[in-house]
């Protein structure tokens, strides 16, 4: 059963769409806010250190040389 439907069964109203505050967001385009960073202040690093691993897994330091 869809949400709406058991919505209407029960009631309630539709759900109401969240408008972001496109000043909120760091490019216009890039659906990432500065509030969702503020959320989760260590996503940035731990997405360094998967690119690291990922890059040192492929042989990515031996073609430096």
């Amino acid at each position: 059963m869809g949400e709406a439907k058991r919505r209407e069964e029960l009631g309630l109203p539709p759900r109401q769409k969240i408008e972001l505050n496109k000043s909120d967001r760091y490019i216009s385009w890039l659906p990432i806010t500065k509030s969702r960073i503020k959320k989760y202040p260590y996503m940035g690093v731990a997405t360094m250190a998967l690119g690291a691993i990922i890059f040192l897994v492929s042989g990515g330091a031996n073609s430096i040389n």
